[in-house]
């Protein structure tokens, strides 16, 4: 008997407004899956329909906690392709395991939004388009800062010049904190260190900012354990226009979340910027072609990222709008990332 069959006396029947809403099967239930349900509870457009685990309890207890009519195993998976309402998956996997559901969803005709990072490897993120691509189904990666109001804010200043001329920019970014043990400190599944977990975040950032892809890695060290995993790296992105990125991250130092951006002009600071539990403030002052002082105090409004990335991938599905970040997004990061590895002295095996 399936794990499907064994809980469908105990699953919830899916209400009407579920079935208007672009649905969603939640695969893996660790923390970062629970963010995502609670960000979905009051989306007009997106609803959790299903869930994934090889833990048979805990997918029980949560579909009833959430009222998710349908729960499958990891053996199970690829009978979602039956379900009429699971549109798309959410993959909260190890990162070991995001091109193989990826592929699986693919293959069963259901869109793909995966957490970041992408995959293990470039040549794996590669792989995941070419399935999407052959299954007719969209791929997106939960990256939530550019779906937050005032990312976009700070783009729009950088982009129109505001900050002076793109070769003067310097951009300084970290993020970092004390891990607690975990798949994230196994090579085999989590694919990398901080750098994977929490560095890509000034560098993703970096490059939807800017809005160009880094070309050379400079100043690049790190520190690993003795399994190899890199637990904190510090580096600087050059970018075809000539501005540089000073990031690092860590998982033995809390190192605030920010983003400081200085030009010609002036500065800028978002702090915090990534941890999606504050609510980001941007602030600093620069100087307009007149040479008038402009201040900059504006904080984010309280909105649920993981809603967004979800609501998004619905609204391109539906609607065909423009998905803010597709799959080349993520393999652009894991281009970078293995860069950076290199310049740092990193094996990425």
């Amino acid at each position: 008997m399936s794990f499907l069959s064994r809980l469908l006396g105990r699953t919830v029947s899916p209400s009407s407004t579920d079935k208007q809403r672009f649905g969603y099967a939640v695969v893996g239930l660790g923390h970062i899956a629970g963010y995502f349900m609670d960000g979905l509870r009051d989306s007009p457009t997106a609803a959790v329909t299903a869930l994934v685990s090889g833990d048979e309890d805990k997918a029980a207890s949560l579909a009833r906690k959430y009222g998710v009519p349908s729960v499958y195993s990891y053996e199970d998976f690829d009978s979602i392709r039956d379900n009429p309402a699971v549109d798309a998956v959410y993959l909260a996997l190890p990162v070991s395991m995001h091109r193989e559901y990826t592929e699986r969803a693919a293959s069963a005709g259901k869109y793909v939004l995966c957490e970041k990072p992408m995959a293990p490897n470039s040549d794996d993120a590669r792989a995941m388009i070419v399935a999407c691509a052959a299954g007719g189904v969209k791929l997106s990666i939960a990256y939530r800062c550019p779906h937050n109001g005032l990312h976009m804010r700070l783009r729009e200043l950088i982009q129109s010049g505001a900050l002076g001329d793109a070769a003067t920019l310097h951009i300084e970014s970290g993020f970092g904190f004390a891990l607690d043990p975990g798949w994230r400190d196994q090579p085999a599944l989590a694919g990398g260190g901080s750098l994977f977990d929490v560095g890509i975040y000034p560098l993703n950032t970096a490059r939807f900012l800017l809005a160009e892809d880094p070309v050379a890695v400079q100043d690049a060290s790190a520190v690993c354990d003795a399994n190899g995993l890199e637990r904190s790296i510090a580096w600087t992105s050059v970018f075809p226009s000539g501005a540089r990125a000073a990031c690092r991250s860590s998982y033995t130092e809390k190192i605030a979340d920010t983003v400081r951006i200085t030009g010609e002009r002036g500065t800028l600071l978002l702090a915090p910027a990534f941890s999606h539990r504050d609510r980001y403030r941007l602030q600093g002052e620069y100087h307009d072609a007149a040479g008038k002082a402009v201040r900059v105090d504006e904080r984010a409004a309280a909105v649920s990222e993981f809603r967004l990335e979800a609501e998004a991938l619905a609204a391109a599905v539906q609607q065909g709008a423009e998905l803010p970040t597709p799959g080349e997004d993520g393999l652009a990061d894991m281009v970078a990332m293995e860069a950076i590895y290199a310049a740092a002295g990193v094996s990425s095996e």
